[in-house]
């Protein structure tokens, strides 16, 4: 995975991608948000910047970079695509359906999970990036 320090130009040609105008200002916008983001709030954030980019062109750069396993694409919500950088190969959240609330899932569990699985059915599961939907306990919106 790429370091943080690693420029966006970096991290596009170690993955094998071209360092287009359009990926380096994707990349740069994920990287600096540390969040989940849709489509129209990576539109909108690239609109403050030097350059705009059409949808089209947007949602075929997050695309090219899920392919190299640079950004994860996630349905927190019905509806609701969201991406996000990754920055660890494993990447795991639960997300609330009450209140839309996200927080990270630590790895180690989700591995005993896999391994257990594994175990008893003898799959080979590959969850680098896994979202588990349910209420919070103490969940404010219920």
């Amino acid at each position: 995975m790429p370091e943080p320090s690693e420029s966006s130009t970096d991290v596009l040609r170690g993955s094998g991608l071209r360092a287009t105008p359009a990926r380096k200002a994707v990349i740069d916008v994920l990287r600096e948000t540390h969040n989940h983001m849709t489509v129209s709030e990576v539109i909108s954030a690239l609109a403050g910047g030097d350059s705009k980019f059409d949808q089209s062109t947007v949602y075929r750069v997050l695309s090219d970079l899920g392919g190299v396993g640079l950004v994860a694409e996630s349905r927190l919500s019905p509806g609701d695509t969201v991406f996000e950088w990754i920055s660890q190969s494993n990447h795991h959240h639960i997300q609330c359906t009450e209140c839309g609330r996200t927080l990270p899932l630590d790895d180690e569990l989700v591995q005993e999970f896999i391994s257990k699985v594994h175990e008893r059915h003898g799959f080979h599961v590959n969850a680098t990036h896994l979202v588990l939907s349910g209420i919070e306990h103490d969940c404010p919106g219920a």
